[in-house]
């Protein structure tokens, strides 16, 4: 991806993003857990000839300041991204954002408790529909943490588990694949996933209300899925889809967790003509 990084300062701490595209339109792009706004760079270019595309690296993840014993929390991204939105002069009618897996549930609780901030939002792979067992903390106890840490970032478990994200790996862009997989391996990274287990009451849409709001949510949202999904089951795409007032779904045939890398062309296809289309869909009660 050619386009030059950018830094700014959101909640204190400095955050890398990209910015490109001269459209009207502006596309936010968020990515998910142990990932970066590269997981993005075989749509960008695509989705840039139709939007202002800005991406954006999360607090704690890819090339963003990663603070330590941070008290991460739903809320929090939400601010951060407000922030980030005033800062690049994004707010307005035109706003539309997509969230994949963790960025998904980010991007609802940006929704909720920012409202009128998006006109239409997409959601791939979400994840905030799942029930987080309260004993999963356990895992980022220090001497459990370490042990995880040592085995989830080894060559060998990091690839498989990378691996897992796609329905079929070796039909991804391999200079894309690579690449995500080094992030994926990040040590600092992977302190992040560990700060957010232990705040998972905080990051819970179940426990922090924010699930029971969705129906607030009178905008139309496109729910994006791959049938094949080894990460969050294909039937989690039906709830999202009952739960939004104004939602329409659509499954990728033979497509794992990340569709933007699996099948860029028809992502970018898909999700260009859901922003432009004029439809409200049957049942629902679209704004």
């Amino acid at each position: 991806m050619a386009t030059r990084n950018k830094y700014i300062t959101a909640g204190g701490h400095r955050h890398r993003y990209i910015e490109t595209g001269t459209a009207s339109e502006t596309m936010l792009l968020l990515h998910g857990i142990s990932s970066s706004l590269d997981f993005y760079e075989q749509v960008i270019p695509e989705l840039s000839k139709s939007f202002r595309v800005l991406a954006v690296d999360f607090l704690g993840f890819g090339l963003s300041e990663k603070p330590a014993n941070k008290k991460y929390s739903l809320e929090l991204y939400a601010d951060l991204i407000n922030e980030f939105l005033e800062k690049t002069d994004s707010h307005g009618p035109s706003l539309y954002a997509t969230g994949h897996s963790m960025g998904g549930k980010y991007l609802l609780a940006s929704a909720l408790l920012y409202p009128q901030t998006y006109s239409k939002l997409v959601l791939s792979n979400t994840d905030g529909f799942l029930h987080i067992p309260f004993w999963a903390r356990g895992i980022s106890l220090p001497g459990v943490k370490q042990v995880l840490k040592n085995v989830a970032t080894s060559e060998k478990m990091s690839e498989k588990m990378f691996a897992a994200a796609f329905y079929q790996p070796d039909q991804v862009n391999r200079d894309s694949y690579l690449k995500n997989l080094m992030v994926a391996r990040n040590p600092e990274a992977f302190d992040t996933v560990m700060s957010l287990n232990r705040n998972l009451k905080q990051l819970d849409m179940n426990r922090t209300g924010l699930r029971g709001r969705l129906k607030e949510l009178n905008i139309p949202v496109l729910v994006i899925w791959g049938d094949k999904d080894q990460y969050i089951s294909p039937k989690t795409a039906r709830s999202v889809h009952t739960e939004l007032p104004c939602a329409k779904l659509e499954i990728f045939s033979d497509c794992g967790h990340s569709p933007m890398l699996e099948y860029p062309e028809k992502f970018s296809k898909t999700v260009r003509e859901f922003i432009f289309s004029k439809t409200n869909y049957p049942g629902n009660q679209c704004s």
